[in-house]
């Protein structure tokens, strides 16, 4: 794979998860919003901020960024351990989890693609594995 559609591909992926959050947070404030309107027009007092109506959006956005993790997840684990038919070099395999690693500290997603990919090259770079 080429540097130019390896990171057409990353830029992909990445659309496609901040696009999948948005669109949770969208439909979620919609979904919650209707339901209010229908609270309001029926009943006035039962559109509290406790009722389900007003929660709809946090449980929509929760479930949308298990979706972006389970995508990420997905991707990593079926490019992380196999090239092809056979097992990945250990140089991708540590690169990998230095970049989930990162993930897992909450670095951007960006920097946390680079920092696998600067791990991998040094130790291939060197030959230590």
């Amino acid at each position: 794979m080429s540097a130019v559609s390896f990171l057409i591909a990353l830029a992909a992926l990445s659309l496609g998860t901040y696009a999948m959050r948005f669109a949770g947070v969208k439909v979620g404030a919609a979904v919650a919003t209707r339901g209010q309107r229908t609270a309001k027009a029926d009943a006035p007092a039962s559109a509290e901020p406790g009722s389900p109506a007003a929660e709809s959006t946090p449980a929509a956005t929760k479930w949308m960024d298990r979706a972006t993790v389970v995508l990420i997840a997905a991707v990593c684990a079926t490019t992380a351990i196999f090239d092809g038919k056979d097992l990945a070099d250990p140089g991708r395999l540590i690169g990998v989890g230095v970049g989930v690693l990162a993930a897992i500290l909450r670095v951007p997603m960006l920097v946390c693609v680079i920092a696998g990919m600067v791990v991998c090259a040094l130790i291939r770079t060197t030959g230590l594995l």
